[in-house]
């Protein structure tokens, strides 16, 4: 069973699976995972569902570390914050390795959990 579905997933689990998918290209799964009303929040301004993916789409990701995961759920809303730190290249430009603070919140629906919100504070 996918973390997508699973009742109990945690924040970290759900998160992993997700950037995999980034990582293999599998941009249908990409696609259920972010909610319709999805937005998030980079450096550089504030993406809806479409331009997330947009630039998702259009980032080289190499290698990443994920660490010191929190989650906190209450009904179906998990709030999960941890640390990445990746090799990854945007539109031809190469951003900063240090790890930076994520923020990614996940409502659980009929169709699994979805992501509605991220904060990206990796400097563009």
């Amino acid at each position: 069973m996918s973390a997508m579905q699973d009742p109990n997933a945690d924040g970290e689990a759900l998160y992993r699976e997700f950037v995999a998918a980034v990582a293999a290209g599998n941009w249908d799964l990409v696609g259920a995972v972010l909610a319709d009303d999805f937005q998030s929040v980079h450096t550089d301004g504030p993406r809806d569902k479409a331009k997330e993916i947009e630039m998702l789409k259009a980032v080289n990701l190499g290698n990443y570390s994920l660490t010191d995961f929190t989650s906190t759920r209450s009904g179906d809303t998990l709030v999960a914050t941890h640390w990445l730190s990746v090799e990854e290249t945007i539109d031809g430009s190469r951003l900063s390795t240090k790890p930076a603070a994520r923020l990614t919140v996940w409502r659980q629906g009929g169709s699994g959990w979805q992501i509605i919100a991220i904060a990206n504070l990796n400097p563009a």
